[in-house]
């Protein structure tokens, strides 16, 4: 296992990367993308698609980086994976008909319609609400706007299966990503045929595979664009969240994470499908057959963080913001309410935010490190009521909570989560956990572990564990209250 090297993308919301780990689970090589996506002319104003030709290029040109900044020889590659963002689909014929990101808004519109129509049966089905973020109200936007196109569509795969598709010349769709897009019963992991047939849409005509099949081979104009091995095997890992949940070493009923990046989605292992009774929450499918995901997602996390940053730096500072939070220690009275939130999927909207603090200033003596700290604990907030309405539904949850992505790169966040959540807190060593879940599924492919499970406990002992301090939890238990109430507040301002 020692010698082996899986290569990874992660095409994330808002940049793709490349990661190449050695059979350690140590990253080896890396690189990074930004992503260029345009406006269609005839599309609504939050409409957003890639240009085919581009995406291809500049996955490739991705790989290509990566292989390069390594140092390792392109004939030690093993495999090459794929995780992406959900809802992020395209849809196929011979050539690509569409291919978009989870950012693209096209069919607010359809959307509405199906869900005033059949939002009950969608949520039964799926797990998932609103429509306006799943394909089947992205299919209906074609056939109402681009009949040529729709009547041409036979396939509908996601941005990880496009992506594993260009390298590997075969065309699969990966279950959790399935199910995330929209497209799968969520009880049986199958097509959910009855749900398209009454929305007038066919099952897509693509092959339905889990998480470590093989599903191609690094094809001869593939391998010499990338650099990678010819007939390189070219693995199916998932969902990037449920890929974030691996890698945070979950993979058995009871346990939960927290892939704390652009969003910060909480999710917990359950045994079954778990709905909300207000369908507030998504059920989704995990890497493993026995076991599925119950997700409250805060929302705006690190993307929020980030235009705090920009706003106070005129740059993505977060090496400054971190130092600024560490040093404030406190927020003073500050509260920040900057789009994380808890999660009500059948009432996704715009609502009233900002940072409440207290005046006059010249008494407080508030400045920039109270609101970095105030905007931590504000996502530290959002994470803590997304995890009580998880275990109001699950019934119960693991004591230890795992948590990684972008915005662990700040020390003082981990420790104000924990403190916020007043359990202990276990952190990746490194942010990118959905490219190590992704590694985890492609070495489970090439058979170096019997399960995701095994895969899981690989990564166990590097997790660094945050105990919170008892008088920290007490003052953030007033804290939260706080917050609570003002976000209530807040809710109830019509826009």
């Amino acid at each position: 296992m020692a010698d082996r090297h899986v290569v990874v993308v992660d095409a994330g919301t808002s940049r793709a990367r490349s990661l190449m780990y050695n059979g350690g689970g140590e990253p080896v090589g890396q690189a990074a993308v930004e992503w260029r996506h345009s406006a269609p002319e005839d599309g609504p104003e939050l409409a957003r698609e890639f240009a085919p030709g581009w995406l291809r290029s500049a996955m490739f040109d991705l790989i290509a980086s990566c292989i390069g900044s390594s140092g390792v020889a392109p004939s030690k590659v093993d495999a090459v994976t794929v995780t992406s963002q959900r809802q992020a689909v395209a849809f196929l014929h011979d050539d690509t008909v569409y291919v978009g990101p989870n950012t693209d808004l096209r069919a607010v519109f359809e959307g509405a319609v199906i869900d005033e129509e059949m939002a009950g049966t969608v949520y039964e089905t799926t797990g998932h609400l609103p429509s306006l973020l799943l394909a089947p109200a992205k299919l209906i936007w074609y056939r109402a706007n681009r009949p040529d196109d729709y009547a041409r569509i036979s396939r509908v795969v996601s941005l990880a299966d496009w992506i594993a598709g260009a390298l590997g010349g075969e065309t699969a769709a990966e279950a959790t990503l399935a199910c995330e897009a929209g497209l799968l019963d969520v009880r049986s992991r199958d097509w959910c045929g009855p749900l398209l047939s009454g929305l007038g849409l066919a099952k897509p005509d693509v092959p339905l595979v889990e998480s470590g099949a093989v599903i191609g081979a690094v094809t001869p104009e593939a391998a010499a664009a990338t650099g990678l091995p010819r007939n390189t095997p070219v693995i199916a890992s998932g969902a990037d969240t449920q890929c974030g949940l691996l890698g945070l070493a979950a993979a058995h009923a009871g346990q939960a994470g927290v892939v704390a990046g652009w969003s910060a989605p909480v999710q917990a292992l359950t045994r079954a499908p778990v709905l909300s009774p207000e369908r507030k929450t998504w059920a989704g499918c995990f890497l493993d057959r026995s076991a599925w995901t119950l997700e409250s997602t805060a929302g705006d996390a690190g993307n929020s963080y980030r235009w705090l940053a920009e706003m106070l730096f005129g740059r993505p500072a977060f090496d400054e913001m971190d130092r600024l939070a560490e040093r404030a220690r406190s927020s003073e009275g500050a509260l920040a309410l900057l789009g994380a939130s808890r999660m009500d999927a059948s009432r996704l909207g715009m609502r009233q935010g900002g940072i409440l603090f207290p005046v006059p200033l010249t008494v407080s003596g508030l400045g920039r490190p109270h609101i970095a700290r105030a905007a931590l604990e504000g996502v530290a907030c959002a994470i803590r009521a997304n995890l009580e309405q998880v275990e109001e539904l699950a019934g119960s949850v693991s004591d230890s909570v795992a948590i990684g992505g972008g915005l662990t790169r700040s020390a003082a966040f981990a420790e104000i989560v924990a403190g916020a959540l007043g359990r202990q807190v276990a952190v990746a060593p490194r942010p990118n956990v959905s490219a190590t879940g992704a590694f985890l599924c492609a070495m489970t492919g090439l058979g170096e572990f019997g399960s995701v499970a095994e895969a899981a406990e690989t990564v166990e002992p590097g997790l660094a564990v945050i105990d919170p301090d008892p008088l920290a939890s007490a003052e953030y238990d007033d804290l939260y209250r706080r917050w609570l109430d003002l976000q209530r507040r807040l809710e109830a301002i019509d826009l």
